[in-house]
């Protein structure tokens, strides 16, 4: 799902991924294909493709309005299935924290890990906060092509609250992963079961728990485009 435009079989472009590395390089744009592991039974695989098609055509794939002006950065955006979409976002945190490869190593949820499983098996949605996640879509760059721009998955903590940034096909995803005491209005931003959503927009080095690691991108980026 995360790979979904961002890799064309066909011309073979190149991703750019991120890495939160003390050594090596922050910046890679060889790599053609995703990273993948077997984490579902056929059943539940079925189950959460739903939830991707239905997020694709909904929000990731969704033709969104352009800001009208600079300060236009809210967008209320509107669904006809906050279950659907919901599950979805859960289905991402949940399988993020339980891949083993070395590109998900930094996300641990801990007891939330069962308890996100058991929701997503009884595909029970729960309340706009719990779990809730704020979504960014990332504005353009001139050095790097947002909508291919793959960032290495991470625990956050933000306002006091243990969180989780992934960022991928033009997006930021901040998840709220302890609930208490939730800002009200970070809780309004969360999608709600009316099917409101606000999407922020923004630059990604305007994003507090992803700066660090996109400027170090593209520093990286412009070192490799002079060597």
């Amino acid at each position: 799902m995360a790979y979904e435009d961002v890799i064309d079989f066909t011309s073979h472009p190149r991703m750019v991924v991120v890495r939160d590395v003390e050594k090596g390089r922050v910046s890679d744009k060889t790599r053609q294909t995703g990273y993948q592991e077997r984490l579902l039974c056929e059943e539940c695989e079925n189950q959460f493709s739903r939830y991707e098609t239905y997020a694709s055509n909904w929000l990731l794939s969704a033709k969104l309005p352009p800001p009208k002006e600079p300060r236009e950065l809210l967008y209320v955006h509107k669904v006809d299935d906050y279950a659907k979409l919901k599950l979805f976002l859960m289905s991402l945190l949940w399988r993020v924290s339980v891949a083993k490869g070395e590109f998900f190593r930094c996300v641990k949820l801990g007891r939330h890990e069962e308890q996100l499983r058991q929701m997503l098996h009884a595909q029970n949605p729960g309340e706009p906060d719990e779990y809730g996640c704020l979504i960014t879509q990332l504005l353009p760059e001139n050095e790097i092509p947002v909508e291919r721009f793959l960032a290495m998955p991470a625990m956050t903590r933000v306002d006091g609250h243990n969180g989780c940034l992934l960022a991928f096909r033009g997006f930021a995803f901040q998840y709220y992963v302890s609930r208490h005491r939730i800002p009200e209005g970070v809780r309004r931003a969360f999608l709600n079961r009316s099917g409101e959503i606000i999407i922020a927009r923004a630059h990604p080095g305007q994003i507090p728990p992803l700066r660090d690691l996109w400027n170090r991108c593209v520093r990286a980026i412009r070192r490799e485009s002079h060597d």
